[in-house]
């Protein structure tokens, strides 16, 4: 591994309350988990030429995320860390296709390669703990550096919206439209 081109280490973890998937469902989670941030030590941001708050790129020797920073003492410098699981593709799990989680959440999976590098153990070794099966999350090689002015202030990758599967109403009773939020239009308050 490069670790001139990729100095840093991300981790990342899931939430407690994201830990099992119905509860990407539960309307107050999602106003606590609505989108993650990549929590970059200041010292790193102010290296790499970004402040807090601003749309930046993390890639890895396999693909890249464009996602939102968020300055923390409590990351280490030579560490980029983000919640997982708080991303999730446009319309999926029933959300609007304009869902923060769709448009401002990010997975670090799309960084994370599958297969170790070739090796003396064999050429294609899965990237996973052995016992669990679990995906490596805590050995990836990253570089950091700012979006360009004039991208999208959304997440990348994006893809198209999934289609509702057989069986969801997209109507909700009036009682679930309030919880879930879709009293919004007559609020005047745009997605």
């Amino acid at each position: 591994m490069d670790t001139q081109t990729y100095p840093l280490n991300a981790l990342t973890q899931r939430p407690m309350a994201m830990y099992h998937s119905w509860d990407s469902q539960n309307a107050w989670l999602r106003q606590i988990h609505t989108h993650n941030y990549l929590f970059v030590n200041p010292r790193t941001a102010e290296a790499n030429g970004f402040g807090d708050g601003d749309w930046i790129w993390i890639e890895s020797p396999i693909n890249k995320v464009r996602c939102m920073a968020r300055f923390s003492e409590a990351v280490e410098p030579g560490t980029v860390w983000t919640w997982n699981a708080i991303g999730k593709a446009a319309g999926s799990w029933g959300l609007s296709p304009k869902a923060n989680e769709s448009q401002k959440g990010f997975l670090l999976n799309h960084v994370i390669s599958e297969e170790l590098p070739p090796c003396e153990a064999g050429e294609h070794m899965s990237n996973s703990d052995p016992v669990t099966g679990q995906a490596a999350w805590f050995d990836v090689r990253v570089r950091i550096y700012p979006a360009e002015a004039g991208e999208p202030e959304v997440t990348s990758p994006q893809f198209k919206p999934q289609k509702r599967v057989p069986g969801q109403d997209p109507k909700r009773g009036k009682w679930q439209a309030f919880v879930a939020g879709a009293f919004r239009k007559k609020a005047k308050i745009q997605e």
